[in-house]
């Protein structure tokens, strides 16, 4: 085994590009790229050979669901002769999931090399957040919705990071701070199908709380007095006090405003609010399901999709439909283009992310489960309002954070194949 790849110099380059990611898309494609050559070069070395690490269930999983889904769109492409730079998507995760065999089977990762890669996000999440304040969605490197999305992948992994307990509590809590500078960064882009990330935080948030119970009733100081409850509450208001003066908090009160506004006039009539954000998206859904229903097995192909929102335009006299390319809608977008067929590929990605949680809990690697599970609800809920797959920059960042995610398993302090032998209580830290 080479051991120069897990080297500072190489850690350092890839930190360089993470922490620009959040300004400059082609960082963030270099750094995917990073990812997949090294993991590539580690697996050559083995020639072939597979270590008892790199052949872990949820490597397997991942990379047979990233092979199906790809096999299956390639043939509906040729199929209907689209064109294959429509692909990447599938491409990317792909590669990122054969790269993730070279990673998991070296030796040489360390935790430095993860605080370090983990400073880089928390540095992007700030400057990313100071970028788009200052200078409005519309200045962000890349059309705004993957932007954010993938800003919602940092403040996912940086959330589920600062949970490992193996880090120093300082550690723990800058890297919080980061997960937080990231959310905060996706509320203030106004992209609203990036808004279930502030959902994720909830829930991870409360279950965090639940666990903790037998920790707070165990502490002297909240046992005896409240006064540490009433000092959280208060510090919690004044920072939402002060939230509230700030775009942080004014944009996306404004961009829900605007939501419901766009969702009445379109409710009154939907050619009328087809030429706003969200009544076009209700009037393309709609029609779809009738596109759909004409060939529900392999859809109709990209060039007779593309021929759908041009009719639907000219006959909604919209604008905004006009200038689209896709429907907005992940799902829809697959069954309009593809039918079935094609929809099985998002839904097989989606099924396996959830069978890998399972198969990293049964193993008792929490942090890494938690990454998986929080790219897998943004990716499911971003999905919804957007078609991911149409941007590089969007689908680069999604195998980057799975791999990451699972590369987590090297560091976890059980172990490979460690079954405990009863249930662990929550450490109190």
């Amino acid at each position: 085994m080479v051991r120069f790849l897990f080297q500072p110099l190489w850690c350092l380059l890839l930190a360089l590009l993470l922490a620009f990611s959040s300004l400059n898309s082609k960082a963030m494609g270099l750094a995917w790229l990073l990812f997949v050559l090294t993991g590539a070069w580690v697996a050559l070395q083995n020639q072939g050979r597979l270590s008892a690490i790199s052949a872990q269930p949820w490597a397997k999983t991942w990379l047979l669901t990233a092979s199906l889904a790809l096999l299956i769109k390639s043939i509906a492409t040729f199929y209907w002769t689209d064109p294959w730079s429509e692909r990447h998507g599938e491409l990317r995760l792909f590669l990122g999931a054969l790269a993730l065999y070279g990673f998991l089977d070296s030796k040489d990762m360390k935790r430095n090399t993860l605080s370090m890669i983990a400073l880089s996000m928390t540095i992007s999440s700030a400057v990313g957040l100071a970028w788009v304040i200052f200078y409005g969605r519309d200045a962000v490197p890349t059309h705004p919705i993957p932007w954010a999305g993938s800003m919602a992948m940092v403040s996912a992994f940086l959330l589920a990071l600062s949970y490992h307990l193996d880090f120093s509590r300082l550690q723990r809590r800058l890297w919080f701070f980061g997960g937080t500078l990231a959310l905060l960064a996706v509320l203030s882009s106004q992209s609203r199908g990036a808004y279930g990330i502030a959902f994720w935080w909830l829930a991870v948030g409360l279950y965090h709380l639940w666990r903790r119970q037998p920790c707070l009733h165990a502490s002297r100081s909240f046992r005896s007095s409240t006064s540490g409850q009433w000092a959280l509450l208060g510090a919690i208001l004044i920072g939402l006090a002060a939230l509230s003066q700030t775009p942080v908090f004014q944009r996306p009160v404004k961009s829900t405003q605007d939501a419901i506004n766009e969702i009445r006039i379109s409710q009154e009539s939907r050619e009328a609010g087809s030429n706003s954000s969200v009544g076009a998206r209700l009037y393309m859904w709609q029609k779809s399901l009738t596109a759909i229903e004409e060939s529900p097995w392999i859809g109709h192909g990209h060039d007779a999709r593309k021929k759908f929102l041009l009719e639907w335009a000219e006959a909604a006299q919209s604008a905004e439909i006009k200038r689209l390319g896709h429907v907005h809608n992940e799902y829809l977008h697959q069954l309009i283009d593809h039918g079935l067929w094609g929809l099985s590929s998002q839904i097989f990605y989606l099924v396996a992310w959830v069978i890998i949680v399972w198969q990293l809990l049964k193993k008792n690697h929490h942090v890494s489960a938690l990454s998986v599970a929080g790219m897998a609800f943004i990716h499911m809920t971003t999905s919804l309002t957007n078609v991911n797959f149409a941007h590089n920059y969007y689908t680069a960042s999604l195998s980057l954070f799975i791999g990451l995610s699972l590369w987590l398993t090297r560091l976890e302090p059980q172990g490979f194949g460690k079954e405990k032998s009863s249930v662990q209580q929550p450490k109190c830290s």
